[in-house]
């Protein structure tokens, strides 16, 4: 396997995808607020944001599949990748089912309109359909999305990217359709987007076992001792997936309660803007994972180690980047959104904060992920989950921070990761390294 080969074109290509992609998304968002006012766009990204969740509750399969198919085709066990995927995919299923039974359940008991604070903007029938189709769309792309899994494995995380600048592009042509010849609706941006991910995902899921039948899934390749391959990961991953909805997926929710769903909007534009920066360091990471998975399974910590010293040097021009798009805020937003959009000045720096804080442990946690060695991860995580709401409540309502605080918080709750997780990387590497040296000197 040539590794700075493939790193080359997942990187080139990948960027030039995602690059499209953003800005097909940064196009969207204009087109998107005028469509449905500013008050409405508050509530589709809060009520997006809450079905998402969907995505980050799959018990951790997907990121257990990952690497565990990763080694499977690393080494040339197709058998085994194909018992790998199978039995992944009926898991995902059957959690996909589970959910869809809660999701109906709680949009029937809990009373939408007042958890989002919106009783005066929308009905609380129609909140309740566009719930509902979300979550239909949501649980089907669940289980149709783990075609992403199968080409990272692959060292193909440049075909991602397309498949999702092709799916945000077509709902970019919808929604500009949709403001020429329908009426402001939620429902129908609902449709738009879960129609679009659902066609998407299964044109490339298709294109994947095409030429890969050895490896297509049946219900004769499920394996429940495969199960326990999976979730000795996939638990840790799991409990971690879950801190991470507490963590980056309650903002809006938090926002919408305490100060509105206008608010929303104003939190939800600038953390777009400073998310460039957060998908171009992951659109340079990704491609790592898998690579970490097999360079570490070989024994090759020497480039491990190189590649870490790299990754952090590139690190400096997300720190320079940051603080470039602090300055240019207020000026790219009169751009792109439009004059009357107001800009709050803290929400902009603490923005920054925590763009930097977030991006800079992802560099060790995907090598930490692409190895299995999630525990400690696991408890930092736990523990920012038990801080983030009381912490970001209390910045918001006795420190009169507004939504600034909100991102404060997040910040807070992650802090810890930044520096600790480089610690338990180079102790990993360093107590590997010895090991290998003994075992190569006593063969000698």
């Amino acid at each position: 396997m040539d590794r700075k080969k493939i790193i080359q074109h997942n990187v080139s290509l990948g960027f030039i995808f995602k690059i499209l992609n953003m800005a097909i998304v940064y196009l969207t968002i204009p087109f998107l607020l005028s469509y449905l006012g500013k008050a409405n766009y508050g509530i589709w990204v809060t009520i997006f944001s809450i079905v998402n969740i969907l995505f980050f509750v799959d018990a951790g399969i997907a990121n257990g599949l990952k690497t565990k198919l990763t080694e499977a085709i690393s080494n040339k066990k197709l058998l085994l990748a194909k018992e790998y995927i199978s039995t992944a995919l009926v898991i995902i299923i059957g959690i996909s089912i589970f959910f869809l039974i809660i999701g109906v359940l709680i949009i029937n008991s809990v009373n939408l309109t007042s958890l989002l604070n919106v009783e005066n903007i929308i009905s609380s029938n129609n909140l309740q359909a566009i719930f509902y189709v979300i979550l239909i769309f949501i649980v089907s792309n669940f289980i149709l999305s783990l075609y992403k899994v199968f080409f990272y494995a692959i060292q193909k995380s440049a075909v991602v990217e397309f498949s999702m600048f092709l799916y945000r592009f077509v709902v970019f042509l919808l929604i500009y359709y949709a403001i020429a010849y329908s009426e402001s609706s939620i429902l129908n941006v609902a449709y738009i987007y879960g129609f679009t991910n659902l066609l998407v995902s299964l044109i490339f899921s298709f294109v994947f076992f095409y030429n890969r039948k050895e490896i297509l899934p049946s219900i004769k390749s499920f394996e429940s001792k495969r199960i326990k391959d999976l979730m000795g990961l996939s638990i840790r991953f799991f409990v971690i997936q879950i801190c991470m909805i507490v963590i980056f997926i309650t903002d809006n929710i938090i926002i919408s309660n305490l100060l509105g769903p206008e608010e929303v909007t104003n939190y939800d534009i600038i953390f777009k803007l400073f998310q460039v920066i957060i998908t171009i360091a992951t659109i340079l990471i990704d491609p790592f994972w898998s690579l970490f998975t097999d360079a570490y399974q070989k024994k090759d910590y020497i480039w491990i180690k190189k590649t870490l010293k790299k990754i952090n040097k590139l690190f400096l021009l997300v720190l320079i980047a940051t603080i470039i798009l602090i300055l240019l805020t207020d000026g790219i937003v009169s751009i792109w959104i439009g004059k009357d959009f107001e800009v709050i000045k803290t929400l902009t720096y603490f923005m920054g904060l925590f763009t930097i804080i977030r991006i800079f442990p992802l560099i060790y946690m995907y090598f930490l992920n692409a190895i299995g060695q999630v525990k400690f991860q696991m408890y930092l995580f736990i523990f920012g989950a038990l801080i983030n709401i009381p912490i970001s409540v209390f910045f918001v309502k006795n420190l009169n921070l507004g939504v600034s605080g909100v991102i404060l918080g997040t910040s807070a709750s992650i802090i810890a990761m930044a520096f600790l997780l480089p610690i338990q990387t180079y102790n990993i590497l360093k107590k590997a390294s010895i090991e290998n040296n003994e075992v190569n000197t006593s063969k000698i």
